[in-house]
C-alpha cells in the first residue's frame, strides 16, 4: 500500500523549500516610531535668518533599531532633519547639497523588498515615501524627514543648502557618531602654543617668509633624521579648514587607527600630525593621504596649518597596512591644490621655496626608506569657509612650479 500518510510532510517540505527560493514570505512592515527615537537626542541645530535646521544621524545599531532593516551594510546612512521656516515666501531645500549620490526613499525601500508580502512591501513603500524630507517648506511651516546618504565612517559632515526666491541659507554640520573619535580631537588645538610663541603676520609679505622660513621636512620622534618634504600650507581658521576638507571629500581619521602608522613617525616640533585626513578610491587602488600640523603663525584671524599630501600605491583593499608611497610627490601637491580650488575653498594661491629639488634619476629618500622626488616647492592655499568661484581666486607670483 503506498505511504500515502508521508505524502503531506513531503508536500509541506517542497512548499516551504519553495518558497524559500522564490523569496515569498508573509512579514509585515511596521513603522517606525521617529518622535521616539534614542538619536534625537543628539540632534544639531543651526539658524541663518529666517530658517532653522535641527539634524541628527542614527549609528549603525539605532538605524536598525529604528527602521528594522541593515542600511549601514547596504551602504545606507539615514540623516533627518528639520527645517522650520519663519519667512514670509517658501524656501526649498536642495537635497544633492547633502549628498550628490543620495538613495531616494524609494530606492531605499526597493532595496529591502525581500522578506515581504505584497501588503509589507507597500505599507514600506508608503513609509519611506511619507516620511522622506520634503524639498518645499511653506511660510510660517516646519517640515521634517529624512535624507538618505552614502555611508562615510567618522565624523558625519554635510552641508545644508536652503534657497528662498532672493537668498541662500547655506550651514555646514559636522555631527559626531557614538563609538569614532577622530584623532584630531585628542589634540588641544587652542592651548598647543603658549601666547608668548604665536607669531602674527600682518601681510601676505610676511606670510610668505613665515612660509619659507618653516622646516623643509619632518623628521623622526627624535628629531634627528628627516623625514618628507612638507608640500603644502593652509591658511585658515580651523573652521574653514575643515569645511575645505568636507567640501573636497576627505575622510577623518580615527584616533589610534594602524592606517595612519607611517604618518605618525612623521614629527613637526616633536609631535606627530595633529590630524590626518585620507581619500581611498572606490577600487581601493590607491590612497591618498593629507597630514596638518598647527604652526604658531597666525595672520589676523587666520591659522597657518603646514603639511604634507601623499599618495599610497598600494592597493589598500589587500592589507591597508602595506604603505608604498608614490615617489612624485608633486604630482599629489597638484592634487591637493586642483581638489580644494574645484570644491570652492581657496581665494588665494602660491607656491613657496620649501624642500632641496630632486629628481626621478636622482631621488631622495627619508627615514622610513621612502624614495620621493620634488621641485621643492610647497603649495600655499588661503582657505574660504564660504564657497568661492574658480574664477575668483588669485595665483600670486612668489615661485612658478613647472609642472602644475
Amino acid at each position: 500500500m503506498p505511504p500515502i500518510h508521508r505524502l503531506p510532510s513531503i508536500t509541506a517540505a517542497a512548499c516551504f523549500l519553495l518558497a524559500l527560493l522564490a523569496g515569498c514570505a508573509t512579514q509585515s512592515f511596521v513603522d517606525p516610531v521617529v518622535d521616539s527615537a534614542s538619536f534625537l537626542a543628539r540632534q544639531v541645530t543651526q539658524t541663518d535668518g529666517p530658517v532653522t535646521v535641527r539634524v541628527a544621524v542614527p549609528d549603525a545599531a539605532e538605524t536598525q533599531s529604528l527602521f528594522g532593516l541593515p542600511l549601514y551594510k547596504q551602504n545606507v546612512q539615514p540623516v533627518w532633519l528639520k527645517i522650520e521656516n519663519k519667512g514670509t515666501g517658501p524656501v526649498r531645500l536642495a537635497i544633492w547639497s547633502i549628498d550628490p549620490d543620495y538613495f531616494s526613499p524609494l530606492e531605499v525601500a526597493w532595496m529591502n523588498r525581500g522578506g515581504y508580502d505584497k501588503d509589507g512591501k507597500a505599507a514600506m513603500e508608503q513609509w519611506f515615501y511619507e516620511n522622506g524630507i520634503s524639498r518645499r517648506v511653506e511660510p510660517g511651516k516646519t517640515q521634517s524627514g529624512f535624507v538618505f546618504t552614502n555611508l562615510k565612517p567618522g565624523t558625519k559632515g554635510f552641508n545644508v543648502d536652503v534657497f528662498s526666491s532672493d537668498t541662500a541659507f547655506s550651514f555646514t554640520f559636522f555631527v559626531p557618531m557614538p563609538g569614532f573619535t577622530p584623532d584630531y580631537m585628542q589634540v588641544d588645538m587652542q592651548n598647543l602654543y603658549a601666547d608668548s610663541e604665536i607669531t602674527n603676520l600682518s601681510s601676505v609679505g610676511a606670510i610668505r617668509q613665515a612660509v619659507e622660513s618653516l622646516p623643509s621636512y619632518t623628521t623622526d620622534s627624535s628629531a634627528s633624521m628627516q623625514g618628507g618634504p612638507f608640500n603644502v600650507v593652509l591658511v585658515g581658521t580651523g573652521m574653514a579648514v575643515r569645511r575645505a576638507i568636507l567640501r573636497a571629500g576627505w575622510l577623518e581619521t580615527e584616533a589610534g587607527s594602524s592606517e595612519t602608522n607611517a604618518a605618525r613617525r612623521q614629527h613637526y616640533r616633536g609631535r606627530p600630525p595633529d590630524g590626518v585626513f585620507h581619500k581611498v578610491r572606490a577600487d581601493g587602488s590607491e590612497r591618498r593621504e593629507l597630514r596638518l600640523w598647527l604652526t604658531p603663525m597666525t595672520a589676523s584671524d587666520d591659522k597657518l596649518w603646514v603639511g604634507q599630501v601623499t599618495g599610497d600605491l598600494s592597493d589598500t583593499t589587500k592589507d591597508p597596512g602595506d604603505y608604498l608611497p608614490d615617489p612624485d610627490i608633486d604630482n599629489t601637491r597638484g592634487y591637493l591644490f586642483q581638489n580644494f580650488w574645484y570644491s570652492q575653498s581657496v581665494t588665494q594661491v602660491a607656491f613657496a621655496k620649501g624642500a632641496e629639488a630632486s629628481t626621478a634619476d636622482n631621488q631622495s629618500e627619508s627615514f622610513s626608506g621612502a624614495s620621493f622626488f620634488t621641485d621643492g616647492l610647497r603649495a600655499v592655499l588661503w582657505i574660504s569657509e564660504d564657497p568661492v568661484g574658480l574664477d575668483d581666486a588669485t595665483l600670486l607670483p612668489w615661485e612658478i612650479p613647472v609642472r602644475e
